[in-house]
């Protein structure tokens, strides 16, 4: 039940808990990955031999996550757990993920956000590469809804933007 790495955490405003995405890597070794609306990771770490309770206790004190997603196809029995016990939708690749389109996607990833204070420090595990492709593969799939949203109220103020993708965010899962 030791820690593997030290976890990347941002911290959390004492208001209203943020909608996240999340990817899972189950297994002895399990890793999980939390994406905020904005694509930005809000968390990141590796657990040996975790608890389920382990596990749901640092996700649920990142946020709400509404979405878990993994890089298989037909999920672990500790990922469609963990995702029944905090409501969240499973959203699955339709086959496995590849070693090498995970690392593609991660490596996009950080290549698109190569300025941000928020991308990890270290060299990725594999877990932790798993759990974040798994991550952006979800969040990937909402991106679209979010860029029309943005394009729509460019003007508008930052805080009125995360409330109105919040809530498209909670309307596209409806029907997953």
């Amino acid at each position: 039940m030791a820690k593997e790495g030290s976890a990347q955490k941002c911290h959390v405003s004492k208001g209203a808990r943020p909608i996240l995405i999340g990817g899972l890597d189950a297994g002895h070794h399990t890793s999980v990955a939390l994406l905020d609306l904005g694509g930005n990771i809000v968390y990141l770490d590796t657990f040996i031999h975790p608890q389920n309770s382990q596990i749901l206790e640092n996700i649920t004190e990142a946020g709400n996550v509404a979405v878990l997603s993994t890089d298989r196809a037909r999920p672990p029995s500790q990922a469609r757990k963990i995702a029944a016990s905090i409501s969240a939708k499973l959203v699955l690749p339709a086959k496995n993920m590849t070693k090498k389109k995970k690392r593609i996607l991660v490596e996009d990833y950080i290549e698109e956000r190569k300025d941000s204070p928020n991308l990890p420090k270290r060299r990725l595990n594999d877990h932790e590469r798993a759990a974040l492709a798994s991550a952006i593969f979800a969040y990937r799939r909402f991106r679209p809804g979010f860029k029309k949203l943005e394009d729509r109220v460019e003007k508008e103020n930052e805080a009125n933007l995360e409330k109105m993708r919040s809530q498209l965010f909670l309307m596209m899962i409806r029907d997953i």
